[in-house]
């Protein structure tokens, strides 16, 4: 990292670090941490505040090789590490809370009955488990450099195992992700865009640090997030949407319960799990390709060869030899107690996966020789006995080639050497070897990497698949559960549609004969009855009330008597025939039964219509009179015409009721002989009155 590089990311650092702290502080302001509603938040807040606090101290102590540098780079980049693992926890916690739409309590973790019962999300639990992971992988990196590892100048490097830790961060941001998107529907529209963008940066940063090193990208991401979330919370006034004293304040809709069968359910809980899985093994695969393709640093590793090769190794990872060229030597004409020749140095790289980036090579040499310059592939240099040999860097004059020419590939192999002078007797395959050298894994050249990243690329594709499928079948259950309500709300809106109508054609005909008109709509209705009664009333001066109202009067009028007469017939079993101006015509009996009781119903609604009549004058300022007549005897019901079809009845009977009707007594009911005769005894009749009935003679009448 350059200096300048190291200013800009320690601002930033510092700079982001003050928000958090000031968001946090101004959130808790005025409110016990333990009753707060925005508590979680303000969690986030503090956390991130403290990660990038520790970052840019870790930045600003690295290559510190003081005491107080040596603790504070490796306490700093620890909390770094436990806190980058302790706000994935936080936040999907606080997405938790919006789905929930209340404050949940951290208890709730240590009992999953009641969470279950409470019905937590068990993502949660998942992203739980990955942090207590990173966090325990964190402290065991303290004594094993399993995520990092220091160099002798207290500088912080990434180890073997650095990309499992940005795995795992990768995988709670997925889970919690897909937990958004899977309840988006129970979260307001303008909330779940916020908590979304929560991710975007983050996975950038991911991206950003497996690719380019020497600036924090995640961590400076976290606190763009933070801030974020903050603002974005005073602005759709979330802090108080859980909040007890400000219920009103909750924007989110209320969803309607669907109704889904037991399958359905398990479905969708099965579709969740699928997902969940897919994106995570996405996000493994997305860190094992970009790892791949960058490959993984390895620490320093340092050699100590007591008995130099003489010639490669194959068994051993890293192989050195060093000797006198046999053929290129000769006696120093200056110092003929030395011998000048070529000393020829070779690296074996054996690993199958490992590129060699970095190696520097040492061996003791006597005190009095000497290097000529023009040495090839190294930048040599003689200290205190000590030959030491470096791979030429950028701005070496050595380097010739280009900095990646040094570099030792897998299974391959790099030469280098010089002219020196020593002592006649200096053997070098009997000193001792000192090699240290840097490398990266490229796991893409190793076969079972290979296999292993094929096999989760298969598992992948296998749960993608299922994922996609479940979703469609899901899709398609809901599309049929949609068309079946959809069905069911046309078939009641066609049965009451069929009733209206049925209503309709009761109101017009009698239910026997309007079944059997519906039935046969093309048929001729036409039958014969023994004996039914007959009903005629009529309004006594009709024309002449009629003459002094205005037509809606005379209207309301009728309507509101006939109207009484209406309801009572429905009570009382007669049928209603039609109405004739003033007149009213009824009949009952209409069946095939000569000993029916329609006599007796209809003389009983005769005298109910007397009483309506009476209420009527009761109640209005106009006073009206009715006649009524009625006779029983045979005769022809039917219906008549294709459209505005009516039902009516015909006969000497029909005839009769009306004659007795025009002859009768306002406000008596006048009845024929066959009438009498079938109610004598239920009701008191006065002495036979006889009068003249046009195409009948005289005529034996009563009055009830």
């Amino acid at each position: 990292m350059t200096d300048i590089s190291k200013v800009i990311s320690i601002s930033t650092l510092i700079f982001l670090s003050l928000f958090c702290f000031q968001s946090g502080i101004f959130l808790i302001s005025g409110h016990k941490l333990k009753h707060n509603a925005r508590r979680t938040l303000i969690l986030i807040e503090f956390f991130t505040g403290f990660l990038l606090l520790f970052d840019a101290l870790a930045y600003f102590y690295r290559g510190n090789t003081s005491e107080t540098g040596w603790y504070m780079v490796r306490l700093c980049n620890f909390f770094v590490f436990i806190c980058n693992f302790s706000i994935p926890f936080f936040f999907c916690f606080y997405v938790c809370e919006f789905i929930q739409q209340s404050r949940l309590n951290f208890s709730l973790v240590l009992n999953s009955k009641s969470s279950s019962e409470d019905k937590t999300p068990i993502q949660l639990f998942i992203v739980l488990f990955f942090c207590i992971i990173g966090i325990i992988l964190t402290v065991i990196t303290q004594f094993t450099d399993f995520f990092y590892y220091f160099d002798a100048s207290n500088v912080y490097h990434r180890n073997t195992f650095y990309p499992l830790s940005v795995a795992l961060g990768l995988l709670t941001a997925l889970i919690t992700l897909t937990l958004l998107m899977q309840n988006r529907k129970k979260i307001q529209k303008n909330v779940f865009i916020s908590l979304f963008i929560y991710f975007i940066f983050p996975l950038i940063g991911i991206v950003l640090i497996l690719t380019v090193y020497s600036f924090p990208w995640i961590n400076i991401s976290f606190g763009i997030c933070a801030l974020h979330l903050f603002y974005s919370s005073i602005k759709l006034m979330e802090l108080e949407f859980y909040s007890g004293e400000r219920a009103s304040s909750i924007l989110n809709p209320v969803y309607k319960t669907k109704n889904t069968t037991v399958e359905t359910q398990k479905r969708v809980v099965r579709n969740r799990f699928w997902q969940t899985f897919s994106v995570s093994l996405g996000g493994i695969l997305l860190v094992l390709v970009i790892v791949s393709i960058k490959g993984i640093p390895l620490s320093e590793k340092t050699l100590a060869i007591g008995e130099p090769y003489s010639e490669n190794d194959s068994s051993e990872s890293v192989c050195v030899t060093f000797g006198r060229n046999a053929e290129k030597h000769w006696v120093d004409e200056g110092d003929p107690d030395r011998t000048g020749a070529q000393y020829d140095g070779i690296i074996f790289n054996n690993m199958r996966s490992t590129i060699i980036t970095d190696w520097k090579f040492s061996i003791s040499v006597p005190e009095d020789c000497s290097v000529d310059p023009g040495p090839w592939n190294g930048t040599f240099a003689l200290s205190e006995g000590t030959l030491n040999v470096n791979k030429p860097h950028e701005g070496d004059k050595e380097n010739i080639h280009g900095e990646g020419f040094y570099t030792i590939t897998p299974l391959k192999t790099l030469g280098f050497g010089c002219i020196m002078y020593t002592p006649h007797n200096y053997d070098p395959l009997s000193q001792k070897i000192v090699f240290t050298y840097s490398s990266v894994l490229k796991p893409l050249t190793n076969v079972i990497f290979d296999v292993f990243l094929s096999l989760l690329f298969v598992i992948f594709i296998i749960s993608t698949t299922i994922m996609l499928f479940e979703g469609k079948l899901i899709r398609i259950e809901e599309e049929n559960r949609k068309l079946e309500n959809t069905v069911k709300e046309r078939t009641k809106e066609l049965e009451a549609e069929k009733n209206r109508s049925e209503g309709l054609l009761l109101n017009i005909l009698p239910k026997e004969i309007a079944k059997e008109l519906t039935a046969h709509p093309s048929s001729t209705i036409a039958k014969e009855y023994p004996n039914v009664t007959v009903l005629f009333t009529d309004i006594v001066g009709f024309t002449k009330v009629s003459g002094e109202m205005r037509a809606k009067e005379v209207v309301t009028m009728l309507n509101k008597m006939f109207s009484m007469f209406d309801e009572r017939a429905n009570r009382e079993g007669i049928e209603k025939i039609k109405t004739i101006g003033d007149a009213y015509m009824a009949a009952t009996g209409l069946t095939q039964e000569r000993a029916n009781d329609g006599a007796r119903k209809m003389v009983r609604f005769a005298k109910g219509i007397l009483d309506d009549v009476r209420y009527f004058n009761a109640t209005s300022p106009i006073k009206l009179q009715i006649r009524l007549g009625i006779n029983s005897g045979p005769l022809v019901a039917g219906v008549i015409g294709k459209t505005k079809f009516i039902y009516d009845i015909w006969g000497d009977t029909v005839n009769m009721a009306s004659r007795m009707e025009s002859t009768g007594i306002p406000m008596r009911i006048h009845v024929t002989e066959a009438t009498r005769a079938q109610t004598s005894n239920i009701f008191q009749y006065s002495e036979t009155a006889e009068i003249d009935v046009k195409g009948k003679g005289m005529m034996k009448t009563y009055f009830l």
